[in-house]
């Protein structure tokens, strides 16, 4: 079952994602970042459940009037992204491989994971992290994102414990830069470029040719 909520209002776009971590970040990622949006960020427990309810979400979202709807998985262990994307059913297919200025649905794939986009910052994971002294590399994908962030995690606090998923996104959401994140993960720059222009679109379209 898809999560219940939602504005019904142009200016909001929704958002489907796997877990309660990916709903912390992106709630304050994209409101402190688009100012005038609303985003419904819709949690669906894990990536199964997610690309199941996804035709469902879709339904929703267009019901609700909103102007775009993204779908963010991680790659996981899958070989590529075409692999993840085969995982949705056709009529989603088909609906995500529209043009893009027709395009309602946006699939975009994490690779590695949502770990190997905070770790793209840089300057964010050492601004929460000082002492783990942490360097990224040209492109976050090469990396083991869950390893790498228990280590510079155990190198800061001097504990083998993992960082918790949730309370790590609610600390470097305030911190995390998309314009440093692009510069070390292709996949990042390829959400937030889609996800810029839709919601470009979206006050252009609520404006009208007066208000542009």
């Amino acid at each position: 079952m898809v999560p219940r909520g939602g504005w019904g209002h142009p200016l909001t776009i929704g958002v489907g994602v796997e877990g309660a971590s990916e709903r912390t970040f992106w709630t304050k990622v994209l409101h402190k970042n688009f100012r005038g949006i609303r985003f419904d960020v819709r949690n669906l427990k894990n990536k199964e459940r997610l690309i199941r309810a996804t035709p469902q979400l879709l339904e929703t979202f267009r019901s609700l009037h909103y102007s775009a709807g993204f779908i963010l998985v991680d790659r996981h262990r899958d070989p590529c992204t075409t692999a993840v994307f085969d995982l949705f059913d056709s009529a989603t297919r088909k609906e995500a491989r529209r043009k893009v200025d027709e395009r309602y649905l946006f699939i975009c794939v994490a690779i590695k994971g949502l770990e190997a986009w905070y770790l793209a910052d840089q300057q964010a994971i050492n601004a929460l992290l000082p002492r783990a002294g942490y360097v990224a590399p040209e492109e976050t994908a090469t990396l083991n994102p869950k390893q790498q962030l228990n280590e510079l995690w155990k190198k800061q606090f001097g504990r083998t414990s993992a960082p918790n998923k949730v309370g790590f996104a609610d600390m470097i959401a305030p911190r995390f830069d998309p314009v440093e994140g692009r510069k070390r993960s292709a996949s990042f720059d390829y959400f937030w470029a889609h996800m810029s222009d839709a919601s470009m679109a979206s006050v252009s379209t609520h404006l009208g040719p007066r208000g542009r």
